[in-house]
């Protein structure tokens, strides 16, 4: 099972313009091998600095992420990460879903 059928980058695109982010990328299983049908999708956001509500921005986008992807969703603000070599993990297998034209 691939992750790309689960990824409709246009309603993606759209979501994450309407949420403030700035890059948001698919990390784990959905990147490494392993995805299954039971699989959850992790994602990993950059929002947009000085947002209005920006919690209203992560339970939105986590909710339009579970709605276009139809997939339970885990989502890690990359700023908010503490542990280094969690982060490093994260960021070697990353791959980009959107990112803000500025």
């Amino acid at each position: 099972m691939t992750i790309e059928a689960f990824l409709d980058r246009e309603e993606i695109s759209r979501a994450a313009k309407r949420r403030g982010v700035f890059r948001l990328q698919v990390f784990g299983s959905a990147v490494r091998g392993g995805f299954s049908e039971r699989s959850d999708i992790d994602f990993l956001v950059d929002f947009l600095p000085n947002r209005e509500d920006p919690f209203e921005d992560y339970v939105g986008l986590r909710k339009d992420l579970e709605e276009i992807t139809r997939r339970d969703v885990d989502l890690v603000v990359e700023r908010a990460v503490r542990n280094p070599f969690f982060k490093e993990s994260v960021l070697e297998s990353a791959e980009d879903v959107y990112v803000a034209d500025i």
